[in-house]
């Protein structure tokens, strides 16, 4: 029999004894991922242990409850649903459905075959010339990082015939370099991740490199208002983290979002479009852990607030708003592990780019801050909107030119009044992870320097 339908029929076996043990309906996702690092610790050679994992979850409804267990063990199909049906005992309500849409013509571009055939050695190789290329900067600097090839595949089905099957591979590249010298820390990191081979790490390297040149010279900056630019990294540590927050269907729905009934209100500056694509990069995906299709859609059209994102849960509970109808599971259930309850979770994430040169930003700035890396963003009051950051990695621009690095640097402020104005988005727009962002340029904002 083919290993797919082995797989499927296992699935429909644990469906079957949930319906048995009185449930009224169940779904059923299996998640496996492999992990192939080639990993580097401080210039030597760490690690080249292949990793793998494997595991099933369920999830069911019995007399109005809800209950779920997962399990690793592929054979504990019996056990694995009695813990699931004497968990709905103590269960929370079910305040929804599964979902009865078909998944047959779910179809995106997702590479899924470890196509790419390099063998570990050269791996090691490639990984060694980039410490030797980096420790051209300083002798005392370590570098650890590496690549990693992940693959995996998940495999969903419940009891109204929803089928769906989707696997992928990912390719990373990701390197760090940390220079301690008395009590001044220097710590620089980049990486990338595709869908089809591994990433250029020269190019990685050359970055760092860049970065690594710049921070020479360290410049102690007076406090007052500064243009600043933010790098790709930085706005999606910053206002990326901020914005994803404030617009979760779950923080929607507990009526803590500062943006709760503010649907087609024009809050931010026109030049701002926040959308998720879950047909790109490397979060890509074709429906999310609860069977419903993902869809691309514009959370921010010109500063409008256009959409909240929802799993099956949260939607539910907006049914007494006076805008029900609005608000139904975007395909936004994912689970953060294989245990974890499904929660609104988004894909990637895409800020429309601008007008301007990212170089000609900083050509024609007579004074100003360029910020890469920030501290702290996450203890910043991000349901209120507000940050409080730390500076971990800036420089000073003078007449055009990046002069050299600031430390003990802060910014604070809030979003709502920040991204109400802002001076310039560059044409180009980089990957950080699973956002594609642009620059920002934002005038006359405060820098509390040391």
């Amino acid at each position: 029999m083919n290993p797919a339908n082995i797989e499927t029929n296992k699935l429909e076996q644990i469906i079957d004894l949930a319906k048995k043990n009185g449930a009224s309906s169940c779904e059923v996702i299996q998640k496996s991922w492999s992990e192939n690092p080639v990993s580097f610790e401080n210039n030597k050679l760490k690690s080249l242990e292949s990793n793998q994992s494997k595991g099933i979850a369920v999830r069911l409804i019995k007399n109005g409850k809800i209950g779920s267990a997962s399990s690793t063990d592929p054979d504990a199909l019996n056990s694995l649903v009695i813990s699931a049906i004497e968990s709905s005992e103590f269960g929370p309500d079910a305040t929804f459905e599964l979902t009865k849409e078909n998944l047959n013509d779910c179809r995106i571009a997702i590479n899924h075959d470890s196509t790419v055939d390099v063998p570990l050695e050269t791996l090691v190789e490639r990984g060694t010339s980039v410490i030797d290329s980096l420790k051209t900067f300083h002798k005392d600097l370590l570098i650890s990082g590496g690549f990693d090839l992940g693959s995996g595949e998940t495999i969903y089905l419940n009891s109204n015939g929803v089928h769906g099957k989707k696997a992928k591979s990912i390719y990373s590249a990701s390197f760090s370099t940390l220079l301690v010298q008395d009590e001044d820390f220097l710590g620089i990191y980049d990486g990338k991740s595709n869908l089809q081979d591994f990433p250029d790490e020269k190019e990685i390297s050359k970055k760092i490199l860049e970065k690594l040149n710049y921070s020479r010279n360290v410049i102690s900056i007076e406090t007052k208002r500064y243009n600043i630019v933010f790098t790709p990294r930085a706005v999606a540590s910053l206002f990326g983290d901020i914005l994803a927050v404030i617009l979760n269907g779950k923080v929607v729905q507990q009526k803590i979002s500062p943006l709760l009934d503010k649907i087609g209100k024009e809050l931010f500056d026109k030049k701002l479009s926040f959308t998720e694509d879950p047909n790109i990069g490397t979060k890509a995906t074709p429906f999310d852990d609860e069977g419903i299709k993902t869809t691309k859609k514009a959370l921010i059209q010109s500063g409008t607030i256009s959409s909240f994102y929802f799993d099956l849960s949260s939607a539910s509970k907006m049914s007494s708003s006076k805008d029900a109808a609005c608000y139904i599971s975007t395909g936004n259930g994912f689970k953060g592990s294989l245990s974890a309850t499904p929660s609104p979770n988004l894909t990637s994430l895409v800020i429309d780019s601008g007008k301007v040169n990212y170089h000609d930003l900083i050509s024609n700035m007579k004074e100003g801050i360029l910020i890469d890396q920030v501290l702290g963003a996450g203890q910043s009051n991000t349901l209120a909107g507000e940050f409080n950051v730390g500076i971990d990695l800036g420089f000073k621009i003078k007449d055009g030119k990046i002069q050299g690095r600031i430390k003990n640097c802060m910014i604070a402020g809030n979003i709502f009044e920040l991204l109400k104005n802002i001076s310039q988005i560059s044409k180009e727009q980089e990957w950080t992870g699973s956002t594609l962002f642009p620059y920002f340029m934002v005038e006359n904002m405060t820098v509390a320097g040391k």
